[in-house]
């Protein structure tokens, strides 16, 4: 019996994902903040009710079918978007699957969802960066993209990234050198930039002039030490239980302490606490480290956020359900501006440095 090869992955893995995963979570943000804001009211009425589960369904209906019948990478875009919006109707209704009432407001319901969506983004990190690409899947890539632009005329980036995944592909192939010939004669028009470009572009120079300003590394500083004086605060306040996410109630009703119970800390304290801690002390080094080196400083903020979202969020979850959405979102802000500032300070010791004999040259011309 002849073996089945593996399935094949697209080289825009990580973006489709962290898009689907993006738009879940905001649509259950969004859901949540309208219900609050207008009392919880059901669509329907005279014993029925319309639940938006089934707006969930819809949603992901449509991104399969939109996955089924087209071939085109901005197709797999709005998919992503289309399901994630689905799934975000779907999950938001967790609660009511996991109780015999039908409790919407089942109170670990937001930790299940966080969980969730924590190892469904660590999940697609590993499936994205398992062994990295293959030369078999950077050849049914470049084939993928190429039908694509033989609808239409290619720009010069599009053909150079397809030249790039052929120069990775193996080059043994009987495909691709009619593959190459083929791309390298395909005529190119330059597109007129897209208002996210342009944006990405500015900011990226605006980056790299700010970091240039003798104030810019006191901001950081100010800005890593306000967030890890709030850690401390939360952890003097978990020591003397003056934390108002800490009610004095047990969260599951199961024997045993899983949360603070009679002026004793549960499970849920102590992993809360001590990640604080860890999170707390990977900031204060980081602080540290940002004299010496801006790159060294950086990453170890990222590894205090990472603790912090994907650790002590969970426990703050279960026990403030969705009022632990702000300290998410600023944990989450402050996580993608230090992965942009990480990439940029990579990007600029990738630089090659300027040569001396030119740079004299240049100095005397002047």
């Amino acid at each position: 019996m002849a073996r089945l090869p593996r399935p094949t992955r697209t080289v825009d893995l990580e973006r489709l994902l962290d898009t689907l995963l993006v738009f879940a979570v905001g649509t259950i943000l969004v859901i949540r903040t309208q219900l609050w804001l207008t009392n919880y009211p059901q669509l329907g009425g005279h014993g029925l009710h319309i639940a938006h589960l089934l707006w969930g369904g819809l949603g992901m209906l449509v991104a399969l079918v939109l996955l089924l019948a087209y071939l085109n990478p901005i197709v797999r875009i709005a998919a992503a978007i289309l399901g994630g919006i689905g799934f975000g109707f779907f999950i938001d209704e967790l609660g009511k699957f996991l109780t015999s009432d039908n409790n919407y407001f089942f109170k670990p319901t937001a930790a299940l969802i966080y969980i969730f969506f924590v190892v469904f983004f660590l999940a697609g990190r590993h499936l994205a960066r398992r062994r990295g690409l293959s030369k078999r899947e950077y050849l049914v890539n470049a084939i993928e993209l190429t039908k694509d632009a033989a609808t239409r005329t290619m720009t010069p980036a599009e053909k150079a990234k397809l030249l790039g995944l052929l120069d990775r592909a193996n080059q043994r192939n009987h495909m691709v050198a009619p593959l190459r010939a083929m791309i390298e004669q395909a005529e190119t028009e330059h597109a007129e930039e897209n208002f996210f470009v342009r944006l990405a572009r500015r900011t990226r120079d605006g980056y790299f002039a700010l970091i240039e300003q003798p104030w810019f590394t006191r901001v950081v500083t100010i800005v890593f030490v306000l967030w890890a004086l709030v850690t401390l605060a939360e952890i003097i306040a978990l020591i003397f239980e003056l934390n108002p996410h800490l009610a004095k109630e047990q969260v599951f009703r199961f024997s045993g302490s899983v949360t603070s119970k009679a002026g004793h800390f549960g499970f849920v304290e102590w992993a809360d606490l001590i990640s604080s801690c860890v999170a707390g002390l990977l900031a204060a080094w980081g602080i540290v480290l940002m004299r010496r080196s801006r790159l060294a400083a950086y990453e170890m903020f990222e590894r205090a956020l990472l603790v912090s979202l994907f650790i002590t969020q969970v426990f703050v979850f279960i026990e403030s359900q969705f009022g632990a959405v702000f300290g998410f979102l600023v944990d989450l802000v402050l996580f993608v501006t230090v992965r942009y500032m990480l990439a940029r300070e990579r990007e600029l010791e990738r630089r090659p440095a300027p040569h001396p004999t030119r740079e004299a040259a240049a100095l005397a011309g002047a």
